[in-house]
């Protein structure tokens, strides 16, 4: 039998350098508007406003991997490929049209905050030796 925390170790590991992209991602789309400074209408911005949407694929993964996470499920080790090939997807290494909107998003914020290179190129090589 596998060793468990290894996986958990894994899934963690992804969990992470997903959401470092997506803190990225969102200073990116911020850039400097002055309305979204605050920290509580920025909130209220990323739960709302459309200009975020795009976001909600990678939200939807790393709130599926916390929660699977969080709930100890035995099933870690035959969730892992499922998740990495959802985030490579993302990331244009795979995936198909589900994805393209994100993709393309990503790439215009590639061009706007150098931040979501590095945290892009941490998963990459995550997903490259997971």
């Amino acid at each position: 039998m596998p060793d468990q925390n290894f996986d958990t170790a894994q899934v963690v590991a992804l969990s992470s350098a997903l959401k470092d992209l997506h803190r990225a991602l969102i200073r990116a789309e911020i850039g400097d508007d002055p309305a979204l400074q605050n920290p509580y209408t920025m909130l209220f911005a990323l739960i709302g406003d459309p200009r975020f949407a795009w976001m909600g694929t990678l939200s939807e993964l790393i709130a599926r991997i916390d929660h699977m996470v969080a709930d100890k499920e035995v099933d870690e080790i035959a969730a892992l490929p499922g998740f990495r090939e959802e985030a490579a997807g993302l990331i244009g290494e795979a995936g198909g049209e589900a994805a393209a909107a994100f993709r393309l998003r990503h790439l215009m914020a590639l061009q706007k905050e150098p931040e979501v290179g590095l945290a892009t190129g941490r998963l990459r090589k995550l997903l490259a030796n997971q």
